[in-house]
């Protein structure tokens, strides 16, 4: 069993590895985006320019760079915790209690992501039927975004820029279905290396369980 969790996540290591460095040049130029444009708008205050577009533009950067960040920081542990009750526990029930905790946040995912679909006009229906199932919800009052509601000045339509959020979701839920393999191998072997999370980015090249 072990070795079978251990292939997944191998596996899935790869791709939520991959899906990192894809982000990371993503996030960077967002990062210098916001940048310019908090410069071009303080210039442009004190010289007496116009540049009406900056607010808009930086209505998109905030959330976008937020969801872009969010599957890196979710794999790497990258946010604040509260590990007294956890931290009392033996080895085996930590990872109980952590694979519990991660099995709740899938489902918190998973309702987030059909949420996020239906307000850019996708429905996918396994995900609704899952959900309708499990919690008893029911979203189908959720109405999608009108095709012509723009963002003013810039005349981008909200639907186009509201993508980033399920798409950032999903890979957060691949995430989840990485972390939960590994607390799941916990289960049988605690200290296994596949185990130990990553806290921070200089721990990647010298923590083999990253």
């Amino acid at each position: 069993m072990v070795i079978l969790l251990s292939h997944a996540v191998g596996v899935l290591r790869l791709v939520n590895r991959a899906v990192e460095a894809t982000l990371k040049p993503v996030i960077i130029v967002t990062m210098v985006a916001m940048l310019i444009t908090v410069v071009w708008t303080v210039t442009a205050r004190l010289s007496g320019i116009s540049a009406p577009w900056t607010e808009k533009v930086m209505l998109i950067l905030l959330p976008a760079l937020a969801f872009l960040v969010a599957p890196i920081a979710y794999r790497r542990a990258a946010n604040v915790a509260l590990d007294m009750l956890h931290d009392v526990f033996p080895a085996r029930l930590q990872r109980l209690h952590s694979l519990l905790i991660h099995i709740l946040i899938l489902g918190l995912l998973l309702i987030s992501l059909d949420l996020t679909l239906r307000k850019i006009g996708l429905k996918w229906e396994g995900l609704t039927l899952l959900l309708d199932a499990v919690f008893g919800l029911d979203l189908n009052s959720i109405r999608p975004f009108k095709a012509k509601i723009r963002i003013p000045v810039l005349g981008l339509e909200w639907r186009y820029v509201f993508m980033v959020l399920p798409t950032c979701i999903a890979l957060m839920v691949m995430v989840n279905v990485e972390l939960l393999l590994r607390y799941t191998i916990g289960l049988f072997d605690p200290d296994n290396r596949l185990v130990r999370p990553v806290r921070s980015f200089e721990e990647v090249a010298v923590n083999l369980g990253d």
